[in-house]
């Protein structure tokens, strides 16, 4: 077995017993993601558990396992078949509900094992938060392809193992096998398109990321080219059209981007397949005006960014240089003048925000001719530098690692009050269903597109209605979305009316662009997803909170900030976060003074 020990607590795995009617040794995924968290983020477009398929391939076929994968949110809770080892993943939000799918498996298979990785366990690790995880047999800290085939023969061979396990490294992902073609051909068809993990790390600092504080994660780690082809093939041959590159950031090596590009133009040559491609990236792409032409020609459409703010100083506040540096409405406006479609992360809470930060957000998303916006509010994730200063400045809430009902939680204290920070939430969501304002960012986005560098592409596109309805009547909840979506959205005529107007102002785009039908379709898919989030959003939603009265403002800046980092990162780029951090911050505490004073 490869992985290590890390606590003195051994649980043996004596309770499971050979496969009765000597069937082989079953090993099922559970894809549990929390239905709160889950149904308001994707409202019935549903992607596939990559981290299963992944997992899965590096469990050798030789070893004479029956590999299966359950999803609830196709397949349900109740049903889940009988296995000797249940595999869970998930992130923080997932846990509670991971738990309980967990112990109602252990009421119906009381001998099954289960193990719990992913995201959710290396969080709450660094959080010392593993007791939430303390009903699973075993928890995995880390990544896990080079140990899952160990860990199964342990389970199998009902050898001791000790409850928390660490993987003794990072995973090199360039030693990558393709994906388990079993799980690929018998599930793909629940899904809408598919996802292909390409990259690990990031280069950038920004001071709420946790990509930054993993192990060895501070740079680029690239699949080889030639397997992401090979994936791309094997799901065009099978009829998938829309594919998600999954990384933490695309072009965090822009050559390794480039060469996968020109192999996938190549490949496209060669077969005629035109998939439309989605992935994540940073805005430091407008910097490479040839690498942005090549992903339009490979088949890219739509690209997840993080814009966070609009607002300068919150930009310099959590370090985002690769933001703060630029013009940011002019430089994604650039991009989408390719024919790109943006989407764009956006974040309320900094201590740079005052209140009219969503009236600036708001202005942002119109000026930048963004089609895509959804705001979160800002969280601490455990082992960050945000976390860090939040815990020595006292701001931190005792909040369970998971919605717990609402839409709107936090672990931290905003300087908003917290009043002020609904109320202006509430604005922004107001505002931003309202079909005046969606009609006026579609009709500058199609401008964009007239007087820019637009490149028309061949894919279906994202939101694509045919698609998107094919997958939908294959699963009755994701029918009980859209019905909803449907009803919800023309409960107000005049989100009616402007979808109309949207329609046929699209159209008559038609010979400037050609993609119209498509944009179309993304916006309106967009749009009616917020209107379904934001329905009737009231108090009951927020679980947040704001400092107490008497807080002294020069606290946002604890005096050991920048003197308590233990990041593996060299500490050059460190030193270099903090000052961006503690320069804003200073600001911010003479501002807030000043402003007391008068």
């Amino acid at each position: 077995m490869t992985a290590t020990a890390q606590t003195s607590e051994t649980r043996t795995s004596e309770t499971t017993p050979p496969p009765a009617n000597g069937r082989p040794f079953r090993v099922m995924f559970v894809h549990a993601p929390d239905p709160v968290y889950s149904d308001t983020q994707t409202y019935g477009a549903i992607f596939m558990p990559v981290w299963a398929y992944t997992l899965a391939a590096h469990i050798p076929d030789d070893m004479g396992v029956e590999i299966l994968l359950h999803d609830t949110r196709v397949q349900g809770k109740t049903n889940i078949a009988e296995a000797d080892l249940y595999l869970f993943s998930g992130i923080n939000q997932d846990a509670a509900f991971m738990n309980k799918v967990r112990a109602e498996l252990k009421v119906r298979f009381p001998a099954a094992r289960s193990m719990v990785g992913g995201p959710v366990a290396w969080s709450f690790d660094q959080a010392g938060m593993l007791e939430q995880l303390k009903d699973f047999d075993h928890v995995f800290v880390g990544d896990a392809e080079a140990s899952i085939a160990g860990l199964i023969d342990d389970v199998r061979g009902a050898q001791p193992m000790e409850h928390i396990l660490k993987a003794p490294g990072r995973f090199e992902i360039a030693q990558s096998k393709p994906m388990h073609r079993g799980l690929m051909d018998t599930t793909i068809g629940r899904y809408y398109g598919a996802v292909i993990e390409v990259s690990r790390g990031c280069p950038f600092l920004c001071e709420f990321c946790d990509i930054r504080i993993m192990d060895d994660n501070n740079r680029p780690h690239n699949k080889s080219a030639d397997l992401i082809v090979e994936e791309l093939d094997h799901l065009c041959e099978m009829g998938v059209s829309q594919i998600l590159f999954a990384c933490d950031n695309f072009i965090g090596e822009p050559r390794w981007a480039e060469m996968v590009i020109d192999k996938i133009l190549a490949w496209k040559e060669r077969t005629g397949h035109t998939p439309s491609l989605y992935t994540w990236l940073t805005i430091n792409l407008h910097n490479h005006p040839e690498l942005m032409a090549k992903m339009r020609r490979a088949g890219f459409d739509m690209l997840f960014i993080g814009i966070e703010s609009f607002s300068k100083n919150s930009l310099l506040e959590t370090a985002k240089v690769q933001n703060s540096a630029t013009e940011l409405t002019q430089v994604v406006r650039e991009i989408q003048s390719r024919g790109f479609i943006v989407v764009g992360g956006l974040i309320f809470g900094f201590d740079s925000d005052d209140e009219d930060c969503f009236d600036i957000t708001l202005k942002g998303l119109t000026e930048a001719a963004l089609l895509s916006g959804d705001p979160s509010l800002l969280t601490a994730l455990p082992g960050t530098p945000l976390y860090r200063r939040m815990k020595l400045s006292k701001r931190l809430r005792d909040v369970r690692f998971g919605l717990g009902g609402y839409k709107y939680q936090t672990n931290i204290q905003y300087l908003l009050p917290r009043r002020r920070m609904i109320d202006g939430y509430k604005h922004f969501v107001d505002v931003f269903t309202d079909g005046e304002y969606q009609y006026n960012r579609l009709k500058a986005f199609f401008d964009l597109q007239a007087e820019g560098h637009h490149v028309p592409i061949e894919g279906q596109g994202f939101g694509n209605t045919g698609l998107f309805l094919k997958m939908v009547f294959k699963n009755w909840r994701a029918l009980l979305q859209l019905s909803k979506r449907m009803l919800r959205f023309a409960m107000k005529p005049q989100r009616v009316y402007y979808a109309f107007k949207g329609f046929f102002m699209a159209f008559s785009r038609r010979k400037d662009v050609p993609n119209w039908f498509g944009y179309f379709q993304f916006w309106l898919f967009a749009w009616t997803n917020a209107a379904l989030k934001y329905l009737n959003l009231s108090d009951a939603d927020f679980d947040i909170e704001s400092v107490p009265e008497d807080f002294d403002i020069a606290g946002i800046l604890p005096s050991d900030y920048g003197t308590t980092a233990a990041e593996p990162i060299p500490a050059g780029k460190i030193k270099a976060q903090l000052r961006a951090t503690t320069a804003q911050l200073e600001s911010v505490i003479e501002r807030k003074k000043t402003a007391a004073a008068g």
